[in-house]
């Protein structure tokens, strides 16, 4: 009987142990965010999109502006909505950044029966941070250094319905 109970008692302690320890798996791990970044934030907006034809698909635009820019900082990554985005200089804009979060896309994946060429195949990026709805975390590159900054209640501006094909060819 006391075999059991000791058993009992180590299989109990290691659950509660498990337990505590998976509380912390939610937070945002190993990265930190720049207290005071070299620029400061100016219009930032994010905007749903949808194509007049299936194919085209559905998407957010994600626009960060950056006031005060400074020529030693290279603009990243925007993290919004579970996805790492490109920041993309804006063509009109030198100082406005980008990130296109196209609805639906997903990576292509390689099924072979080689399971060689199968292993090819990339698992998915676990996302970094924990973020609301209208949250997104910037990261750019200052003094050889990686930085994240964290952008809160960002404005949602009306979706932009682009046309259809005209199907008739009639203007």
């Amino acid at each position: 009987m006391k075999p059991i109970k000791g058993i009992s008692s180590i299989f109990s302690l290691s659950v509660i142990l498990f337990g505590l320890s998976s509380c912390a798996g939610g937070k945002e791990t190993g990265f930190s965010f720049a207290p005071d970044p070299p620029f400061t934030l100016g219009v930032v907006y994010y905007q749903d999109w949808v194509a007049g034809v299936k194919e085209a698909g559905s998407g957010t635009n994600v626009y960060v502006t950056i006031d005060g820019y400074v020529d030693d900082v290279v603009v990243m990554d925007i993290y919004f909505r579970n996805k790492k985005l490109k920041a993309q200089n804006s063509p009109q804009n030198r100082d406005q950044y980008v990130g296109y979060l196209k609805n639906g896309s997903r990576p292509d994946i390689i099924m072979d029966i080689d399971p060689v060429k199968e292993s090819q195949n990339l698992p998915p990026e676990a996302f970094p941070f924990q973020l609301e709805e209208d949250e997104a975390v910037l990261s750019y590159l200052h003094n050889d250094e990686v930085k994240f900054l964290k952008i809160y209640k960002i404005e949602q501006k009306p979706m932009i319905a682009y046309p259809g094909v005209n199907s008739k060819g009639i203007d």
